[in-house]
């Protein structure tokens, strides 16, 4: 989950409904003013995320000349999803992505953050010819290792399924309280996190954290896909291991990068160095610093 700074949107950056034959998806998005977009960029959230994750690099990127589109996957938040289990499968929310691209237009240059890189992964191996490229931005080559880690994402699937939601959170919210980092955000930003929190339908939260715990490793796949690949993370990541993943750039064939002064949500911490990374990947440029 990515904390935002602010509730405000960027002029430019509006909300919109993306109509696709796998449904609506609720969006942010920007569109340059001036001249022809030169392509789209798609932008898939992670867990307990939202698009909201995403919206100061939206206003960057847009400034650079893409069409910038941030999404609520099936379930999230402001997108509606059904209380069945099967419909969160990363094939089904993979396929959603394939979808949104065809409906942009095709060609989409993809960004997955942490849980959202192993949907956008998922979209990639589902049918590549409607991607430029992805971006593995906080992501890892499969579920979680780490016993901690398991035993937490757990114990909340358990509480998804037999709890309200709401008290789920209240609880979720005690338990972060209590890590000596924990940062109490401002009035509005809580409220926000809260409704946000509350608003995911239950199944698709508690199945989305299940992959979390089960996902495989199918790096070696997406390697093979044609699809130009980059691995991005904030310098501090503290979600996969940043040694995991620079192991899945090294078998994916492409140098991993690091955003300076960044954490887990580098779309947040640093907008313009993770869109300026982002550009010139996307335009292939030679002269992209490397870790």
């Amino acid at each position: 989950m990515s904390t935002p700074r602010t509730l405000t949107l960027p002029d430019g950056v509006h909300p919109a409904t993306l109509e696709t034959d796998r449904g609506s998806f609720a969006t942010l998005m920007a569109v340059p003013q001036i001249g022809t977009p030169l392509g789209t960029v798609l932008l898939v959230p992670g867990w307990t995320g939202s698009k909201e994750d995403f919206t100061p690099l939206v206003d960057h990127l847009c400034r650079y000349g893409w069409r910038t589109v941030a999404v609520d996957l099936r379930g999230q938040y402001e997108t509606a999803g059904p209380a069945d289990p099967s419909a969160y499968t990363l094939a089904e929310l993979g396929a959603d992505v394939v979808a949104m691209s065809k409906a942009l237009g095709g060609y989409s240059q993809l960004v997955g953050h942490s849980f959202g890189g192993l949907v956008t992964r998922e979209a990639v191996l589902t049918d590549p010819s409607v991607f430029s490229t992805i971006t593995l931005l906080c992501s890892g080559p499969a579920a979680f290792t780490d016993e901690e880690t398991l035993q937490g994402l757990q114990m909340l699937a358990f509480g998804l399924d037999n709890l309200p939601i709401e008290q789920v959170y209240d609880l979720k919210l005690q338990h972060d309280v209590k890590n000596p980092g924990y940062v109490a955000p401002p009035e509005d930003i809580a409220a926000f996190l809260r409704k946000r929190f509350t608003s995911n339908v239950p199944v698709s939260l508690a199945e989305i954290t299940r992959r979390l715990t089960d996902a495989e490793d199918k790096t070696d796949r997406l390697a093979k896909a044609g699809v130009r690949t980059q691995v991005l993370y904030g310098a501090s990541d503290d979600g996969w291991p940043i040694t995991t993943q620079r192991a899945m750039a090294e078998a994916l064939g492409v140098e991993p990068q690091s955003v300076p002064d960044a954490g887990h949500s580098p779309a947040i911490d640093q907008p313009a160095a993770t869109a300026r990374l982002l550009v010139d990947f996307i335009h292939d440029r030679d002269n992209v610093p490397t870790v």
